[in-house]
């Protein structure tokens, strides 16, 4: 995944977060520079009167999240433009290391364990206080030294073990690429999010919502099946380009349906 991702963990930082307010509740107007430069004079102050604590918990991160509130993004929304919130993350527990040396260095092991921290750390935010506050793939592979690629495909697996919908913020909030309706309601569904859950987030009627899910699973059904793409319109009584749409997001979320599909077979 493109460096481009971790964009938003970058600009979630205290100097962001006062800039936003002086900008919306104090309504300062006026150079962009000149609030800058009174946001880094007090990010000096705040240094200089609140050192940084010598003691936090063993394998604790200080890390800022977002807290899930407001609407989905708009176009040209910056990531910091949202209400921050900074906490202590439990990324690494004494338990993990006694794991991890149980584990050994599988890689199924090695998966588990990694899976297990993931899990850990999502809930921690959404069960906070001051929350839920959610967190970004590329938050937490910054969190634990993983790819992107490899957090999501982690989390995908965690989500049908475990049957919590383990949220992060890009599915709550629809940033980057707008999806579609039926992409969007597919995304909250295959996170473990029940029917009412997934109308509400996503602002549609719950029948809309059950429609939508019930046409993907019958067209992941016929994935499963080995049925031929250019057959399902018919016995499904869909536009192929609904077919289509419905393929590519069971592609999204299944690759391991669809990865042979295009390999010929020996003879």
């Amino acid at each position: 995944m493109s460096g481009q991702a971790y964009v938003g963990t970058s600009k979630r930082t205290f100097g962001h977060a006062l800039l936003r307010l002086l900008e919306t509740d104090y309504g300062l107007l006026g150079s962009r520079r000149v609030l800058e430069m009174l946001v880094e004079d007090v990010g000096q102050l705040v240094n200089e009167f609140y050192p940084a604590p010598e003691r936090l918990s063993n394998g604790w991160m200080v890390f800022t999240g977002t807290k899930a509130s407001g609407r989905r993004a708009r176009p040209g929304q910056s990531a910091s433009d949202h209400d921050l919130v900074t906490l202590a993350w439990p990324v690494l527990t004494a338990k993990d290391v006694q794991q991890l040396t149980r584990a050994g260095d599988t890689t199924e092991g090695r998966n588990k364990w990694f899976q297990d921290r993931l899990v850990r750390i999502v809930d921690y935010g959404r069960q906070h206080p001051q929350g839920p506050v959610l967190l970004t793939q590329a938050d937490l592979a910054a969190m634990t030294g993983l790819t992107t690629v490899k957090v999501s495909k982690l989390l995908q697996v965690a989500r049908k073990t475990t049957s919590k919908p383990l949220v992060t913020k890009g599915y709550y909030f629809d940033q980057g690429m707008r999806p579609s309706h039926k992409e969007e309601i597919v995304a909250l569904y295959e996170q473990g999010l029940d029917e009412a859950m997934i109308a509400r987030q996503s602002n549609h009627a719950i029948q809309s919502v059950g429609r939508y899910l019930r046409d993907y699973d019958r067209v992941k059904m016929l994935v499963q099946r080995k049925t031929p793409t250019e057959q399902m319109g018919q016995l499904l009584e869909m536009q192929p380009s609904v077919i289509q749409a419905y393929l590519k997001m069971v592609k999204q979320h299944h690759p391991e349906l669809v990865e042979n599909e295009n390999n010929p077979k020996d003879h």
